[in-house]
């Protein structure tokens, strides 16, 4: 029930759930949609992740990655790829670049502290 209740949130509390979700140490991954746009969709969860394709008719490709990996990735890409952080299907959300997505999850990461020397030995900070 609890997911039911996030699905049908307001954006800032589907941010908020993404954010905590993909910094989590028993998680610490992000789903990431790829519908051949200029911007990808991000989940934290496969149930998310299966709701908005429930709804969707355009085909996407799907790739789960760990999220320092994701991170690194971002700032070695930084072509013109925009990002949705846990979509739901027919609701705007914010277009977030490159810089937006990135600083908001490290400075999740940087508020959990356990992270920070993993974040600087990867040259994030």
């Amino acid at each position: 029930m609890k997911k039911q209740n996030i699905q049908n949130s307001d954006y800032l509390q589907r941010e908020l759930n993404f954010l905590s979700t993909v910094t989590a140490d028993d998680t610490f991954q992000v789903i990431v949609g790829n519908d051949d746009s200029d911007t990808l969709l991000l989940w934290q969860d496969e149930y998310y992740m299966e709701a908005y394709l429930n709804d969707c008719e355009t085909p996407i490709r799907l790739s789960k990655v760990d999220t320092l990996f994701f991170l690194k990735w971002m700032k070695e890409n930084p072509q013109g790829v925009n990002y949705f952080i846990h979509p739901v299907f027919g609701q705007e959300a914010p277009k977030l670049n490159r810089k937006e997505l990135a600083a908001k999850i490290i400075d999740k990461l940087e508020s959990d502290g356990d992270f920070y020397d993993t974040l600087r030995e990867n040259d994030l900070l």
